[in-house]
C-alpha cells in the first residue's frame, strides 16, 4: 500500500502507469467516489453505478492492450464495432448503399483513430456495474488537461470544432473484452 500512496502522491491525486509505450493515470476509487457525477456523465451506454475501486497497473495495460488491439482489428473490420452495418446475410436482400456508405465512413474513422491511438492521454476508472468490477478507460487527444491530476471530463473539455477527440470503453477484465466503445469528435474533416 505504500507504493501506492507514494506514486499516488508523486503525480498528484492519480496514479501514473507505464501502458505499452504509453504514460497513463489510474483514478483512484477515493476520488472517483468523490467526483460520482462527473463520472457518470462521461460514461457512454447506459449505466448505473454502484460504486468504484482502484484498477492496478496489470489492470490498465491490459486493458490498454485489448483496447489497441480491437481498435486496430476493428479499422479493418468496422462491423466489428458496428454490427449492424454488417451487409445481409440474405443472399436475396438487396444492397442497402446507405449502410455500406455509413460502413465505409465508419472504416476510414476507425482507421484514423488507430493511426493515432498513441496521440490519446489515457485514465482508466474502476467502476462497478451490477457487481461486476470493470476498468472504464478514457483516452482524449487535444485537451488542455493534465491527465495526472484532473479527469478529462468530456463535458468540459470537448470542442464541437474537432480539435478535442475522445476514444472510451468500458473493459472486463476477467472476460478481457471492450464494450460499449466510443469514439467522439471526428478525425475526418
Amino acid at each position: 500500500m505504500a507504493s501506492v500512496l507514494l506514486a499516488h502522491s508523486a503525480d498528484g491525486p492519480f496514479i501514473r502507469v507505464t501502458v505499452g509505450s504509453r504514460t497513463g493515470y489510474i483514478v483512484p476509487g477515493d476520488y472517483a467516489l468523490e467526483n460520482k457525477a462527473d463520472f457518470i456523465a462521461s460514461i457512454p451506454g447506459p449505466v448505473k453505478i454502484t460504486g468504484f475501486w482502484t484498477p492496478s497497473e496489470e489492470d490498465a495495460a491490459v486493458a490498454d492492450r485489448a483496447f489497441r488491439d480491437l481498435i486496430h482489428s476493428a479499422a479493418k473490420d468496422p462491423t466489428l464495432l458496428f454490427p449492424e452495418l454488417a451487409p445481409s446475410s440474405d443472399p436475396d436482400a438487396p444492397p442497402d448503399p446507405g449502410k455500406a456508405e455509413q460502413l465505409e465512413q465508419q472504416r476510414n474513422e476507425l482507421a484514423l483513430v488507430s493511426e493515432n491511438y498513441a496521440r490519446y492521454l489515457r485514465e482508466y476508472v474502476g467502476i462497478i456495474i451490477d457487481g461486476q468490477k470493470l476498468v472504464f478507460c478514457n483516452y482524449s487527444d487535444g485537451a488542455k488537461v493534465d491527465p495526472a491530476v484532473d479527469y478529462i471530463f468530456i463535458q468540459k473539455v470537448f470542442d464541437s470544432g474537432g480539435t478535442v477527440h475522445f476514444l472510451q470503453c468500458r473493459f472486463d477484465p476477467e472476460a478481457k473484452t471492450c464494450s460499449y466503445v466510443s469514439m467522439i469528435g471526428p478525425w475526418q474533416r
